[in-house]
């Protein structure tokens, strides 16, 4: 005979496993189109993002899937004339870097992927940039599109005080004589010969 907190928690369990089942029932017979799985998730929560938006902001460049494919083509043919585009990504063979086959999958892992078509900064230099060592290319690069050069995600100091504290290096007497210039005047972004990887 079961007391009464066991079979508060036998009904509970129950209650769970039920709701789980009509999820996963959900899911099952609802197909597997990306607005099917909208009208599913948005059911559930707020936030989904909507399949049928041309606004791929909320991808984060990180495009997955026929359907976002579909609308990453789109938005490069709408791209402005100071758009900056990867040489694959431009061109159409996402097959380059993304395995046909797994919803986006990289076919290799950075930076041995970006290694494929450019410089190896590890053969290179001694010292190297924390996400070049790291192999985090894209803490600094844009893999598919970018307003600015390089595909860089930020331009001048803004890149490098995205991640390096702006006041602690204005206290060093280099950067208060060259406050305005920008970080790569005096420092190879990739790498160098020296640990503060200065030409």
């Amino acid at each position: 005979m079961l007391d009464n907190f066991s079979r508060r928690r036998l009904k509970a369990i129950k209650k769970f496993c039920l709701l789980l089942l009509g999820v996963l029932f959900l899911f099952y017979f609802s197909g597997c189109s990306s607005v099917k799985h909208y009208k599913v998730l948005s059911f559930f929560f707020d936030g989904v993002p909507d399949p049928d938006k041309k606004d791929l902001s909320h991808l984060n460049d990180s495009i997955i899937g026929k359907d976002s494919t579909l609308l990453a083509l789109n938005h490069l043919k709408d791209a402005g004339p100071k758009t900056f585009t990867h040489t694959p990504y431009q061109d159409k063979q996402c097959n380059a870097c993304h395995d046909p086959g797994s919803m986006g999958k990289l076919i290799k892992s950075m930076p041995e992927l970006c290694y494929d078509c450019h410089e190896d900064f590890g053969k290179k230099y001694t010292f190297l940039h924390g996400p070049v060592g790291g192999g985090q290319c894209t803490m600094c690069h844009n893999t598919h599109t970018s307003p600015n050069a390089n595909l860089l995600i930020r331009t001048g100091q803004k890149l490098c005080t995205h991640c390096h504290d702006d006041e602690s290096l204005s206290l060093l007497e280099p950067h208060r004589q060259n406050k305005d210039e920008n970080c790569t005047e005096c420092h190879n972004p990739h790498g160098g010969e020296n640990l503060n990887l200065t030409r």
